[in-house]
């Protein structure tokens, strides 16, 4: 599955990052940047914060690269993956601030932050598995072992929930100093990740099983049937968004486009659609389609 190979790419730069850190160590000894290069000693043998965030800013410069090839729709899968990431990991860590005390009430500690609230990171990109994480941690750091167990196996379950685990735990022992610093240097990657993508938000009920695109195509075809278009186009830009190298999920958002009578959309789907698959022959026919209306209508038909 083509899923699996971005989980492969993912692992690869996390290796890659653990290398580059070494190698950074032993050529510059103590000149490296404690505060957002290396982990705090809290860390131990739990996830790197930092690898976490070099992988997410390479995500971010692959997203870069697609988007000056016009490809909007693969861009956004890259972006998106890295915003939801980062956003999670940023509103954890202004939790945990505010549980050590730091702020008045939580919504206003948070109101500096570009995005807040598990549902709403989440729907930057449903296939991250770190807004589900994330909640789970919160609710175990508070000591809510039964209430922290769904949101972490609703990550676990996911595609790209990396085969190593996650462990952020260590969160909880860092001091109030260091998660600032952690904070701000999540706030940074944010600013750079959505100065280049502004997510479509809609508020849109979060479903635990919107990270898998067979499941939104399965959605987009019942909401088809009922005549819901509207509900019909936007599962097909989810399964997109979940999984821009599913053909179907082409094939869908082409159709679903149609139904809502959005066809400058459903052009622009089928030719990056085409640019992906450019033998399908399905997203073929829709192309082949589209000219003949276009045609007709030039011909006063």
């Amino acid at each position: 599955m083509p899923k699996k190979i971005f989980a492969v790419f993912l692992a690869i730069l996390t290796v890659c990052a653990l290398l580059c850190s070494c190698d950074m160590a032993a050529g510059h000894g103590d000149q490296s940047d404690a505060g957002t290069n290396s982990d705090d000693p809290a860390v131990g043998d739990g996830t790197s914060y930092s690898d976490f965030m070099t992988v997410m800013t390479e995500i971010k410069g692959y997203g870069d690269r697609i988007a000056e090839t016009g490809l909007s729709v693969q861009s956004e899968y890259y972006y998106s993956f890295a915003g939801a990431s980062v956003s999670a990991f940023r509103f954890a860590v202004e939790y945990i601030l505010w549980l050590k005390g730091e702020g008045e009430t939580f919504e206003s500690f948070t109101s500096g932050s570009r995005y807040t609230g598990w549902e709403r990171i989440a729907e930057i990109n449903y296939s991250s598995p770190y807004p589900s994480y994330f909640e789970g941690l919160i609710l175990e750091v508070q000591g809510m072992t039964e209430e922290c167990f769904d949101p972490y196996a609703s990550a676990a379950i996911m595609p790209m929930f990396p085969e190593e685990g996650l462990d952020f735990y260590y969160l909880k022992s860092m001091s109030v100093e260091k998660l600032y610093g952690l904070r701000d240097s999540l706030r940074s990657l944010e600013d750079s990740i959505y100065s280049a993508y502004t997510p479509a938000l809609t508020g849109h009920e979060w479903d635990r099983l919107f990270f898998d695109a067979e499941y939104l195509v399965a959605l987009s075809y019942q909401s088809v049937q009922a005549e819901d278009y509207a509900s019909a186009l936007y599962c097909a830009k989810q399964a997109l968004k979940a999984d821009p190298f599913y053909a179907t999920a082409w094939h869908n958002a082409v159709m679903c486009a149609l139904y809502a009578e959005e066809t400058e959309l459903a052009g622009g789907y089928i030719d990056e659609g085409l640019a992906l698959f450019p033998e399908d022959g399905q997203l073929l026919e829709f192309k082949q389609m589209m000219l003949d209306i276009a045609e007709r209508m030039e011909a006063g038909e």
